[in-house]
């Protein structure tokens, strides 16, 4: 199984890949979301993202912190490369719902919120990151030291 810095690096170039060709920018940025949004946010010990996250001057520990714990439910639910996280549409669903678990309830308490445009782009973008990642899962094998 690739490591998350293999992921990482693929993701970035299925992006750039994507910004080369002309796809919609909401393409591009949901495959760069899936750095971040990746479905390995089922790994119960921590994924890359939070290593990303931690780069971020001044803030970086404390948003690592708070992505590890806003997903630890998740990834207790989730075990690790299950239906749940690692399937093609269903997966980039369940993490794409829980991750707007907090807008909908903010909309549900009155404050209106809308769906912005170009969220299904995004999402396609995100699908297309997700597959690569599952791809990669399914098919390689990399020599860790």
């Amino acid at each position: 199984m690739p490591s998350g810095r293999t992921h990482t690096m693929a993701t970035i170039a299925l992006g750039v890949g994507s910004l080369l060709t002309g796809q919609d920018t909401a393409v591009t940025v949901g495959i760069l979301s899936g750095i971040l949004l990746s479905p390995d946010l089922d790994v119960d010990e921590g994924n890359i993202s939070l290593a990303h996250l931690r780069r971020v001057p001044f803030v970086g520990k404390t948003l690592a912190l708070a992505w590890r714990f806003y997903w630890l439910p998740y990834a207790l639910a989730a075990p690790h490369r299950s239906h749940i996280s690692h399937s093609l549409i269903f997966g980039t669903l369940a993490r794409v719902g829980y991750i707007l678990i907090p807008v909908l309830a903010i909309n549900f308490i009155g404050v209106p919120l809308s769906i912005p445009a170009g969220f299904g782009m995004w999402l396609i973008g995100l699908a297309l990151a997700d597959a690569l990642h599952i791809f990669m899962d399914y098919t390689m094998k990399e020599n860790r030291k």
